[in-house]
């Protein structure tokens, strides 16, 4: 479990309600059908991704993989919104306020903080194992860590959520991912 940096005291923005979201989980996610060759291939040529493990057979066994692999960061892609559900980017059609942090979708709770829009901090990973065709794979989110700073304009509060992506075979992926939240301007 993740501590929060700061003493209690310190404490501006970050809510006992928000910190009380540490550790908390979101549901478990899981691919409707196992990763297929074709999948993989169509990513790798997107990717622009130009190691052949990612496509051919010989050149994956001849690095001691039994098949074809993902690239690494594949499983931050594998779970695809259902076909006929709404189009997510639709909100900025509709609303030249909206940030996009509806996007993330990792079914945590939402963290009540007095805050504006968030941007991104970056994100982490450290891969595991690669994935491979026939592997369905999983994610679950968590609230790992909040810490609230202050800067030259003013504090800010650093949100990390922690998901990891995993298949039958085991861990794939972890990943740290950033948020940077800061009061509104008046």
């Amino acid at each position: 479990m993740a501590s929060v940096t700061q003493p209690p005291a310190d404490r501006v923005l970050i809510t006992d309600d928000a910190l009380a979201l540490i550790g908390v989980e979101g549901p478990l996610r899981t691919m409707p059908y196992g990763l297929s060759h074709d999948e993989i291939r169509r990513f790798s040529q997107a990717a622009m991704e130009v190691d052949p493990i990612h496509w051919s057979v010989e050149a994956a066994q001849a690095r001691g993989y039994p098949d074809i692999v993902a690239p690494p960061l594949y499983p931050l892609h594998a779970l695809k919104r259902e076909p006929g559900s709404d189009d997510p980017l639709d909100e900025a059609y509709s609303n030249s306020d909206w940030d996009g942090i509806d996007l993330v979708e990792d079914g945590l709770p939402p963290l009540r903080l007095p805050v504006g829009g968030l941007l991104n901090g970056g994100v982490s990973a450290t891969i595991h194992d690669l994935a491979l065709p026939g592997d369905v794979i999983s994610s679950q989110a968590r609230y790992y860590d909040l810490t609230e700073r202050s800067g030259r304009s003013g504090p800010m509060v650093f949100v990390v959520v922690e998901t990891t992506y995993r298949s039958a075979r085991g861990l794939l992926l972890r990943t740290h991912t950033t948020m940077i939240a800061r009061p509104e301007k008046p």
